[in-house]
């Protein structure tokens, strides 16, 4: 969004980065994942633990009711042995996660400058609209109201005057929409950015409401469309990711057909609490595997693996389909951006050849040359070229901002003013 250099959008991409609820709630996952990665890394590792606890007894046969307590303590160490790429796979479907998680933010990240970047381009567009519809009302309107005098003084004929009157009245009809457009645009660029609509502060409001041309990029020519490229696209880092978790979940799946080994050690220590003082200090260290091996479960173990060996496929598919639509989006993304170049450029040859044409149809009309539908005609062609114009800029920078979004925040493209 840079290279349009406009400061004002700069200004508004970087508020809508920082407060937007789209990706502050993308961070959040990120976070969430990364701690979801460190807690599975644990897992893998020796766990340490304290361990207390107590016995009580009483002899009720005997007439002087013995009884007595007897407190147990000490550490514990557990430790499952890395058997069969288990902790492997598990750790994988952690850093997959997070890779996900990351995609979601860049994602929500690109999605939102697109936006924003967009929003601005048609309060921009609106803007310029508006203001090209309220000059030209002003002189048409300017022009029915001397053919109103003329008609009334018998010089005109009221036809000519009802004519100018019809063009300044149809082109006073469109401002709605354009003032329709521009608070729409101004609503978005709010909410896109935490902002309340109405509740802009007065920097943001008098930079917005200032009149300014609508942003173009004055490219060289349209990028080529590399594959490193496309893999800079969210959606497609996601879907690799996704495709490495169920990687992961399938190894997983397959690891938990065969036997589980866990090493466990502890210390014990041993004091009487109620009763008879036992004989010194009782102090026992024990250590001993415990090995953990499915004989049957009715297939349940078998049957998850199956399931995530088929959702292991779904995610190739759903890669390869993700890659496919992302390869066909930037193509068509770039197609637009090089024919919105080349609209551009024919736009504005049109309007100045319409400002020409206009100004020799009110010459000759003053001289009495041209007849007033002549003169009204002109007027016309140069209203339509000029909207073709702002139209124009506005698709060119909108299909700049669909390439940006279809290769996942870019490539850079290549301007004149470089």
């Amino acid at each position: 969004w840079t290279q349009f250099n406009d400061p004002t959008l700069n200004q508004l991409v970087s508020e809508a980065l920082q407060n937007g609820p789209t990706v502050q709630l993308a961070a959040l996952r990120v976070r969430e994942a990364r701690a979801q990665n460190q807690a599975t890394i644990g897992t893998t590792l020796p766990s340490l633990s304290a361990v207390a606890s107590g016995a009580y007894s009483r002899n009720v046969d005997s007439p002087s009711h013995n009884e007595e307590m007897i407190g147990s303590y000490g550490p514990r160490v557990s430790w499952e042995v890395p058997l069969f790429g288990r902790f492997a796979a598990a750790i994988a479907g952690a850093r997959a996660n997070s890779l996900s998680a990351r995609a979601d933010e860049r994602g929500a990240q690109v999605a939102l400058v697109a936006d924003v970047a967009q929003a601005y381009v048609d309060l921009r567009a609106a803007q310029n609209t508006r203001a090209a519809l309220e000059e030209l009302y002003q002189s048409a309107n300017q022009l029915a109201g001397i053919l109103d005098t003329s008609a009334n003084a018998g010089i005109a004929s009221p036809a000519d005057a009802a004519n100018a009157h019809r063009l300044a009245e149809s082109t006073h009809a469109r401002i709605a929409d354009a003032v329709i457009a521009q608070r729409v645009a101004e609503n978005r660029l709010a909410v896109l950015r935490g902002v309340t609509p109405g509740a802009e502060n007065d920097a943001v409001r008098s930079a917005l409401e200032a009149q300014h041309d609508t942003p173009t990029l004055p490219l060289a020519g349209a990028p080529a469309a590399p594959a490193d490229l496309i893999r800079l696209r969210p959606d497609v880092a996601r879907a690799e990711a996704q495709t490495l978790l169920a990687a992961a979940a399938l190894a997983d799946a397959r690891a938990n057909m065969l036997p589980q080994i866990n090493l466990i050690g502890a210390i014990t220590t041993s004091q009487n609490v109620i009763g008879s003082p036992l004989v010194g200090t009782s102090t026992v260290a024990t250590a001993q595997p415990l090995i953990t091996l499915p004989l049957f479960d009715w297939g349940a173990v078998r049957a998850q693996s199956r399931q995530r060996s088929a959702q292991f496929q779904e995610s190739l598919i759903q890669y390869r389909q993700t890659v496919t639509q992302a390869v066909g989006e930037a193509s068509n993304a770039l197609v637009s951006l090089d024919q919105g170049r080349m609209r551009l450029d024919a736009s504005r040859a049109a309007e100045r050849a319409a400002t020409t044409s206009d100004g020799g149809a009110r010459a000759a009309y003053s001289a009495g040359l041209q007849s007033l539908a002549d003169r009204l005609t002109a007027d016309q062609q140069l209203i339509d070229a000029r909207l073709a114009r702002i139209g124009a800029e506005q698709a060119q920078a909108s299909a700049a901002i669909a390439t940006y979004r279809a290769f996942g925040g870019g490539p850079n493209l290549t301007t004149t003013r470089h």
